[in-house]
Formats: structure tokens, sequence, C-alpha cells
């Protein structure tokens, strides 16, 4: 008959004691867990960014062609006519430029998101293009 070392009893006793499984297995998932809670919710507001700057686009072009004398929505003041629009958080360096193509009257809007990932930052580019047809 084989006796069994020392190190293999408490080796043993070691792998039958289920005290603290519980807070080892918490342990390893909750950071996995957060990472994918807060990254959804990162993630939802760097589209309701996005959104938000594709809505403001569409209503400033459809605001040049619509009204094209006003004093409201005119070509050399519509950054500040724009950004003035934009409710959105997290974008930073905004700019809107608007051109007169074939399409009409178009408004490009471009600037960065910083999206946090526990981690560190990374930056998103993110930019809307609208064309609202002349009237």
């Amino acid at each position: 008959m084989r006796q069994s070392s020392p190190s293999r009893a408490v080796l043993r006793a070691f792998w039958r004691h289920a005290e603290g499984t519980t807070a080892a297995e918490f342990a390893l998932v909750l950071p996995i867990f957060l990472l994918t809670v807060f990254g959804t919710m990162n993630m939802a507001f760097a589209l309701s960014a996005l959104i938000q700057l594709h809505y403001v686009t569409e209503k400033v072009a459809r605001c040049i062609s619509v009204d094209p004398t006003g004093t409201t929505c005119t070509t050399a003041n519509i950054d500040t006519y724009a950004k003035g629009l934009y409710q959105g958080s997290g974008i930073s360096g905004l700019t809107f430029t608007a051109s007169a193509p074939a399409c009409g009257n178009k408004v490009d809007a471009s600037g960065n998101y910083q999206l946090f990932t526990g981690v560190g930052s990374l930056t998103i580019g993110m930019s809307a293009s609208s064309c609202y047809p002349k009237i």
C-alpha cells in the first residue's frame, strides 16, 4: 500500500474545502461585469452625442435652405448657430461648416468624443453631414 505524502494531504484538504469560493468567483467576475456595464453606458452616451450631432446638421441645413435671407441661419454665423442648438455632451473641438454643392445647402460637422474605458480613454472622431435642397 502506498502512503500519501503530507503535501498531498494538505492539497486534498485544500481542494475539499469550499469556504470562500463564492468570494473568489465574485472577485474574478466583478471586473469583467463592471467593464461591460460601464462600457455599455459609455457607448450609449457616444451614440447619443452622434445622434444629436446628426440632428443639428439636418436642422441647420434645412434652416439655410428655407430661410436664405434671414439673419438666424446664414453661412457666416453657421458655426455659432449650430453650437447653440447642439445639446449633446462629450464632443470637443466641434466645428460646423456650410457649403452649397449640387444637392442644395450642405452642413458638415466634426469633433472628437472622449470615451472613458476605465483603464484610460480613447478619442473617437465623430462627423455628420446633411444636405437639404434649395427652395
